[in-house]
């Protein structure tokens, strides 16, 4: 296990708090916060669902889209 001190601080008291976009649940941000907005419960709602390869039929990772099919190099053609 890594352990580190947190370096991160805020610039004001006011940007410490949120409401989830989803839920509407409370949040304390912190600076560098990547969760777009949404509480760790509705995290998934905000990543979007994995595809079908439309070559092949494997599923293609939300976060692997822009990279294509791993199983038969298909690849999105961009216009």
């Amino acid at each position: 296990m890594l352990s580190f001190a947190d370096t991160r601080s805020f610039g004001d008291s006011d940007e410490r708090f949120s409401h989830c976009q989803f839920c509407g649940k409370l949040l304390v941000l912190l600076p560098d916060d990547r969760r777009g907005g949404s509480c760790f419960d509705c995290l998934t709602l905000s990543v979007a669902p994995p595809m079908r390869c439309p070559d092949c039929g494997a599923t293609i990772p939300a976060e692997e889209r822009g990279t294509g099919c791993s199983n038969c190099r298909w690849y999105p053609a961009t216009d």
